[in-house]
């Protein structure tokens, strides 16, 4: 699974408890998580709190460090990267995506989760750029191909991640096409017109800008076979009335042999 936690915005404490009742409900054995809001001043942390409501190891990568706007003040904080997985999960490496000017220290996150069996699967997670630039995302997504396809160890390689572009876009196939990948939610037989932005839905528009991406297994050259693609944590919560976001999670089942 993957989602956009939405920083410290909307009414963040509540919010939070309605993304980690509506996570527990679904039952994900892993989830990357991206705008995992973290602040020493506050003793703020979202991936720790999931972590700790779900019962799930964490992984993080501090990012995009700046001041923002929290229980009435100004705190420093960061918006970074964040995987949550019910088995052993171990950092693997943080690596810096090209620079945009505005919007910099945009990063990737990778770390290995080890199944029961000793199965190894890679999961890579990142957050391209949001601003109205095509070519610099595009080289984002170039340089995460050239990243992801460089590991060559695991038995299964995953990337997750908000791309803040829409299936068929330039960099979405930039990153595909350079990469070899395959989009997990079609692969997984997920319904379309696929969405994932919850402003846009709420107008009657469906625009998917997250997604998740396999490599081909590196031992049988072939890819893993995933089914029940979804849109999940789409659903406001029955007593606050908040969506768990202002994203919805993409979801998809690794089928194992």
């Amino acid at each position: 699974m993957t989602i956009n936690t939405w920083k410290c915005d909307g009414d963040y404490h509540k919010r939070m408890q309605v993304l980690a009742e509506q996570l527990k409900a679904l039952n994900p054995a892993i989830v990357a998580c991206q705008e995992c809001f973290y602040s020493d001043e506050t003793g703020t942390d979202t991936l720790k709190f999931l972590a700790e409501k779900l019962h799930m190891n964490y992984a993080f990568v501090p990012a995009r460090f700046k001041k923002r706007h929290f229980e009435g003040r100004w705190i420093n904080s960061f918006s970074g990267l964040g995987v949550l997985s019910l088995y052993p999960l171990s950092p693997v490496s943080r690596v810096n995506l090209p620079a945009v000017p505005g919007d910099d220290d945009r990063k990737v996150q990778q770390a290995e989760t080890t199944l029961p069996g000793g199965t190894r699967i890679l999961i890579t997670n990142t957050h391209l750029t949001h601003l109205n630039d095509t070519l610099a995302r595009k080289a984002q997504a170039e340089a995460l191909a050239g990243l992801v396809t460089a590991q060559k160890t695991y038995s299964y390689n995953i990337i997750c991640g908000d791309f803040n572009a829409i299936p068929g876009s330039a960099e979405v196939n930039a990153f595909m096409n350079k990469s070899g990948a395959i989009d997990c939610y079609t692969a997984g037989d997920g319904a379309e017109p696929r969405y994932s932005l919850a402003e846009a839905f709420a107008e009657n528009k469906k625009v998917c800008v997250d997604h998740i991406f396999a490599l081909p297994m590196a031992v049988e050259n072939s890819y893993p076979r995933f089914v029940n693609s979804e849109i999940v944590l789409n659903v406001a919560g029955k007593v606050s009335g908040l969506y768990p976001s202002d994203h919805f999670g993409i979801s998809t089942q690794l089928v194992i042999n």
